[in-house]
């Protein structure tokens, strides 16, 4: 199930920054599996608004298209939602809306611990090439 097209034409979208975003394909988030969400796009780094969801593992998308999210709890809703019958063009012949959603795991959180970590590690390394070479490092204000 593909959606996010504000035109309905399977062409139209836009990002929140107002043009195209690059992918975050990230080896930990696979197309494994019934229920995974993902970006849709028309190749490398051209990212909208567009979404899908598998049905299936997929795994010719890996790489390609950046996963960001799964069904965790009514995958009943995607059942239904694959038994939609569908036109010619491959499009729903009965409007598909999703009211509703729940965000069980922020991924930023994550991430911004691992940005932190990361900081505090190089910070780490400056201080001791400076105990190394003697040297006096500038210090930032946090003002």
């Amino acid at each position: 199930v593909q959606g996010g097209d504000p035109t309905g034409t399977g062409s139209g979208g836009k990002s929140i920054w107002n043009k195209p975003f690059r992918d975050e394909c990230n080896s930990k988030l696979q197309h494994t599996g019934r229920g995974m969400l993902s970006m849709a796009n028309s190749g490398p780094n051209t990212n909208k608004s567009q979404f899908f969801f598998t049905y299936r593992s997929c795994k010719g998308l890996n790489g390609k298209h950046t996963v960001f999210g799964r069904i965790v709890g009514g995958i009943e809703t995607l059942s239904a939602m694959e038994a939609i019958p569908t036109d010619n063009k491959d499009r729903p012949q009965s409007d598909i809306v999703i009211e509703d959603t729940i965000v069980f795991v922020n991924p930023y959180d994550e991430v911004d611990a691992e940005l932190k970590a990361e900081r505090e590690r190089q910070e780490k390394r400056e201080v001791e090439e400076e105990k190394a070479t003697g040297t006096i490092r500038s210090v930032k204000s946090t003002k």
